[in-house]
């Protein structure tokens, strides 16, 4: 039975976005002609020096291959697009044996006639660029609404990958999200969707804004995993997919509403290709020059306006052109508008569409044939908001709920936006139920004071404009119910107990800490090689009385003596942690360490206690074995000298063995603390 594999990110905000174009059959003279860059054959007849390089073909049983250039230096593994007149691509070797890798960048050009060139001034040729630009296995792709770039390169050395946004003109790249599926290709259709295929033969869309899969549907084709490439067919809506198969390379047409694939057709030298794409058409000289001052207007969030342009009144040589042109509109690939007008005419054409982002392409056409296209890409309707940022979840002792978050105050693709007129949705996530909630500001209040057992509680909250919705950005963990009693301690051996834990990611970097569950029965922060630690480990609220002194308890220790952690503790009220008190300063441990922390509230009430990692970003691993509160006299040594009641505490059995785990276990015990030890009866 085929397996499958199915993502487990939600990808919320894809739901509110248009539906894509629907798909149409593709006729035989309706099939696109597309160019590509060839990596490998298996004819024996052709040497190694003249296989790579651009080659053009169209869908048939057999399909021939039609050499545009051929250039050993033309490998696209690092990705490759064709934009503008332009090839642009990125090559990447890996030598081995300890050589550096190479990672460079080529550029050429196509003149009139269809012929490559190299000559241009301004081009690349082989310049050296960061290795983090090399795209896996080529994908690298243009969203052709937006003309931004993006592709999936690796991560965690290799272990995963990441969707990114990339500037191969100026050699940056912003990461976006960290994907869960393997993907071997992927494109983007007209509407600025992004769509990938894993190595199961799983069509999945991809969030562009935050990374975020959902399943498509299954194509029914297993692919090798090899070389490959796909993209999309303006005419049509349709996907494209040159792949590999049991040895067999294959092109097929892909529904990508439905995942269906069709075959149309097989390449008879298992061809492999990189940076697949639509060719242009050649345009004839005597065909109509395209259109002029091509607008359009649709206003203030109305899915109703007008495109308006002006036919062109020569042809593409110059010559001055007479009589009636015919004149197409199509919008994301479907024709929404075909008429006749005399040449230089003035058209504006009313207009009805979905939401969404809309790519318009216009051309007239003359008994010579078609002529040059004339595109615009805006956005129609009212523009998705940008995700919400900040969001934060208190519960107090009495159940009152607030969650707050930065107000949004920009969209994601420049269409209609009115900043005084978002509002949001909230969806409260407790105990396997969704409640949904709505919210004209960025602050929410609701009350949960029926519910007396701990339990973990979070939020998501999307902002809407109009029928838009945002990405869902999702609060905090927090417990539910009654304050905790004193004395306690959580030694995170089971889920329910771990799951009452605040882990707030300061410095949103994606690595936090992280409950390593029942079978390990620890917290784990998880190390970032490129930015510094700023994370905090709060307990749920803790009920304490004014004038009493307590002790704050907790075992850290780092994975390794060679990577000393940095550490802190703070007790407070609420979740801003900036207002907190401090109980230690920052700490560096380079072994396993029990800390014994003295202090007393002024007032009695509901508190937190945190432990705040701040470590250097070369560090590894920072593990938390237990944490607990018990009044400083229960634990026995509050004779201590002042000047060491903050050192790091070692716990010994009566008969000398090390021990991080008994603090809650009757018995006689050796606490020993700086240049102190003292005796304890538990």
């Amino acid at each position: 039975m085929r397996k499958k594999i199915t993502t487990m990110c939600l990808a919320l905000a894809s739901l509110f976005l248009s539906s894509p174009v629907a798909a149409q059959e593709t006729t035989d003279n309706e099939l696109p002609e597309f160019i590509a860059n060839l990596v490998y054959e298996t004819d024996l007849t052709n040497s190694f020096d003249n296989l790579r390089g651009i080659y053009k073909f169209k869908p048939a049983e057999n399909i021939q291959l039609d050499t545009v250039y051929v250039s050993t230096m033309m490998n696209a593994n690092g990705g490759g697009v064709f934009r503008n007149d332009l090839f642009q691509y990125i090559t990447y070797m890996d030598l081995g044996g300890g050589m550096p890798t190479q990672c460079s960048i080529y550029e050429c050009y196509f003149d009139a006639q269809g012929n490559v060139h190299w000559d241009r001034p301004e081009l690349r040729y082989g310049a050296t660029v960061p290795e983090e630009l090399a795209a896996v296995n080529g994908m690298l792709v243009e969203d052709p609404a937006s003309g931004e770039l993006y592709g999936i390169y690796e991560a965690n050395y290799g272990y995963s990958s990441m969707l990114a946004r990339a500037d191969i003109d100026n050699l940056t790249r912003e990461d976006i999200g960290e994907l869960n599926n393997y993907y071997l290709c992927i494109a983007c259709n007209y509407e600025g969707r992004l769509f990938g295929i894993d190595d199961y033969g799983v069509l999945f869309e991809i969030n562009k804004q935050t990374g975020e899969e959902t399943e498509i549907g299954d194509t029914e084709v297993w692919p090798d995993n090899v070389d490959q490439s796909m993209c999309f067919d303006p005419a049509t809506g349709h996907l494209w997919w040159a792949t590999t198969g049991d040895g067999v390379a294959k092109l097929y047409e892909i529904d990508p509403e439905t995942a269906k694939a069709t075959l149309r057709g097989t390449f008879p030298w298992e061809e492999r290709f990189f940076a697949l794409s639509i060719a242009k058409k050649p345009t004839a000289q005597a065909a109509p020059a395209a259109v002029t001052n091509l607008q359009a207007n649709f206003a203030e969030g109305s899915n109703t306006g007008t495109v308006s342009f002006t036919l062109p009144a020569t042809s593409v040589e110059g010559e001055a052109l007479t009589g009636d042109l015919t004149y197409y509109v199509f919008a994301n690939g479907e024709k929404v508008v075909e008429k006749t007008a005399a040449a230089g005419s003035e058209i504006s054409e009313e207009l009805t569409l979905a939401s969404g982002n809309t790519r318009f392409r216009v051309y007239a056409e003359n008994e010579a044939g078609q002529g040059e296209d004339a595109t615009l890409t805006m956005w129609i309707g009212f523009d998705v908001p940008a995700a919400p940022e900040n969001v934060l979840f208190d519960i107090d002792e009495n159940g009152k709920v607030n969650v707050t978050w930065d107000a949004v105050t920009t969209s994601l693709n420049g269409g209609y936006f009115d900043a005084d007129n978002i509002s949001y949705k909230l969806t409260c996530y407790f105990d396997g139920d969704e409640i949904e909630k709505e919210a004209d500001t960025n602050e929410f209040e609701m009350d949960m004071s029926d519910i007396t057992e701990q339990k973990p509680c979070h939020f998501g909250v999307k902002a809407m404009n109009g029928d838009q919705a945002s990405a869902e950005s999702l609060s905090n963990n927090a417990a539910t119910g009654k304050p905790m009693e004193v004395p306690f301690r959580e030694d995170f051996d089971t889920e329910h107990g771990a799951s009452l834990y605040t882990v707030l990611d300061a410095n949103k970097d994606g690595n936090t800490w992280q409950w390593t569950g029942e079978m390990f029965g620890t917290y784990v922060y998880k190390y970032n090689k490129e930015k510094d630690a700023d994370d905090w480990f709060i307990t749920p609220l803790v009920q304490l009385e004014g004038g009493v002194e307590y002790g704050f308890i907790f075992d850290a220790r780092p994975m390794g003596k060679d990577y000393p952690e940095t550490i802190s503790a703070f007790y407070g009220q609420g979740m801003k942690t900036d207002a907190y008190t401090s109980l230690m300063e920052e700490t560096v441990i380079e072994k396993d360490s029990v800390f014994i922390l003295p202090f007393t509230p002024a007032t009695s009430g509901a508190y937190r206690m945190a432990v705040h990692v701040t470590s250097p970003s070369y560090r590894l691993n920072l593990v938390l074995d237990y944490i607990g509160v018990d009044r400083y006299e229960a634990l026995g040594i509050n004779n201590m000298n002042a000047e060491d009641q903050k050192s790091a505490a070692e716990i010994y059995t009566i008969d000398g063995r090390r021990v991080n785990a008994s603090m809650n276990k009757q018995g006689l015990y050796i606490i020993r603390k700086g240049n102190k030890a003292v005796k304890v009866v538990k």
